[in-house]
């Protein structure tokens, strides 16, 4: 009998996601046979919707305060306790879920012709483990070894704590299935275009950035996991960033740049543009981290000034538009890329990884710190001379006497527009300072760590959802995640 293949447009929960499955597999006529690099496109475009997008990451910029709210603050307020809503996330994983499937069932060699079966296997295991990955850093323990399991109706929700070292194996065991040799997509492939060895090379460098999240609450794994990553095949350069353009068509848009065509409502946020203004001598008119003038737009004056962050929707109406930073243009652009991972980011970690005794030599950290801030530059566009001004000034020089803060900044800075990676790797080092804004909801005492659970997996799954909750302590915005110490 031939294989159906079923794309899946929304899933409440995944409880309901594991029936749907099941209802679709027994009706072939409400499902159509799709070819593999279709669903890895369409699973990619959903992936780069959720990083880009105006629900998760916009909350996550929020969250981060990089963005700033105006007319409509509930976000930037933690007033939104019911948005808790994985669905986004979840729905994601049934098409990336199908490459796998139908390249290792009994038909896979009609497969073989979109590309080697078990390079095609890696790639969509690489996507699986940056949807449970995101998944697990936002609401902590989560439902992940029991999902899409046709047996099995009300997943267990996993912790955390065995979540992470099973990513990572996921990661490792991908990188032992891509030929480079080999064909990889043939089509379909909106990030690497079928270049199994870009794919390797991402696939170790997000196992270091899993392995670096882990530091505090499992040292030992993770010296282990991110020395071996980074002794691997890596990132190398900007060439090889995990990164995927939106489309010049409106279908397949950048979210800001629709967001933007009737309103504007989202600005730079004054935290960042201050960290950014703090470092060196520059003023607003003329700044010392030159990718302020990438990702903000002047002021009617010629300035980069943030919109202060937290306010009440009534007093936001006291600070003009035109005297405010919005968005870059570049950044609102309609084909603006939805960047996943950066060789920046990889510096970083190596850096890290470098001070804390990890990974090559403790003197190395302070010239892979300055490495990874010119990878960034060079990332947006920022001129060579300008970048050497910027490392020149004392204040940019590294201090390995407070690592956490030159490196927490920097990154931070760095990892502008993914507001999820930015806001994961503020509640781990807890660089920058960001202060709690004090128009702020009762739903919130601190700035969030955590999602809540969606309000509708209760209905469906409550058992389980309980028993995560009473192992995590709680299911609020100030529960930890078990890697934030």
């Amino acid at each position: 009998m031939k294989k159906i293949v079923i794309i899946y447009i929304l899933i409440v929960s995944i409880s309901s996601c594991t029936s749907d499955f099941e209802e679709l597999n027994k009706n072939p006529l409400a499902a159509t046979e799709v070819p593999t690099p279709t669903l890895l496109t369409s699973a990619t475009q959903n992936l780069i919707n959720v990083n880009s997008g105006l629900g998760y990451n916009k909350t996550m910029m929020f969250y981060s305060q990089q963005w700033a709210q105006r007319e409509t603050t509930t976000r930037s307020l933690y007033g939104l306790s019911a948005e808790g809503d994985w669905s986004a996330f979840y729905g994601i994983l049934p098409e990336v879920m199908e490459i796998i499937n139908l390249n290792s069932g009994d038909d896979k060699d009609r497969y073989s012709v979109y590309g080697k079966n078990e390079n095609q296997i890696a790639v969509a295991t690489i996507l699986k483990v940056w949807v449970f990955h995101n998944l697990t850093d936002t609401w902590g323990n989560i439902p992940y070894s029991e999902t899409f399991n046709n047996d099995i109706t009300l997943p267990k929700f996993d912790k955390q704590e065995d979540i992470y070292p099973a990513l990572i194996q996921e990661l490792k065991d991908a990188v032992a299935l891509i030929d480079t040799n080999a064909s990889g997509f043939s089509t379909g492939d909106l990030m690497y275009n079928g270049d199994m060895a870009k794919w390797k090379a991402f696939a170790n460098s997000m196992r270091a950035r899993i392995a670096m999240r882990m530091s505090e609450a499992n040292p030992s794994l993770a010296q282990t996991e991110v020395a071996d990553a980074l002794g691997s095949t890596i990132f190398t350069s900007n060439n090889d960033n995990a990164v995927v353009a939106y489309q010049n068509e409106e279908a397949n848009a950048n979210p800001l740049y629709i967001e933007f065509l009737t309103q504007a409502w989202t600005f730079i946020a004054e935290p960042l543009t201050e960290l950014m203004n703090t470092y060196g001598s520059g003023t607003d008119s003329s700044p010392s981290d030159p990718r302020i003038s990438k990702y903000a737009d002047p002021n009617v004056d010629g300035d980069y000034i943030g919109f202060p962050y937290g306010l009440d929707t009534s007093d936001t109406f006291f600070y003009a538009i035109d005297e405010r930073s919005l968005p870059n243009e570049m950044t609102r652009a309609i084909d603006f890329p939805s960047y996943i991972m950066t060789y920046s980011e990889l510096l970083f970690i190596k850096a890290e990884a470098e001070q804390r005794g990890w990974f090559g030599s403790v003197a190395d950290a302070a010239t892979t710190y300055q490495q990874a801030i010119t990878a960034s530059m060079e990332q947006w566009g920022v001129s060579g001379t300008d970048t050497n001004t910027y490392l020149a000034q004392s204040d940019v020089q590294y201090d390995a006497s407070n690592w956490k803060k030159y490196i927490g900044e920097q990154k931070y800075i760095a990892l502008y527009s993914q507001g999820g990676n930015a806001w994961s790797e503020w509640r781990r080092l807890d660089y920058p300072v960001l202060n709690f804004p004090m128009a702020a909801t009762t739903n919130a005492t601190e700035i969030p760590r955590r999602y809540f659970y969606p309000n509708s997996e209760g209905a469906v799954n409550g058992d389980n959802l309980a028993q995560a909750i009473a192992d995590m302590g709680g299911d609020t915005f100030s529960t930890r995640m078990w890697w934030d110490q």
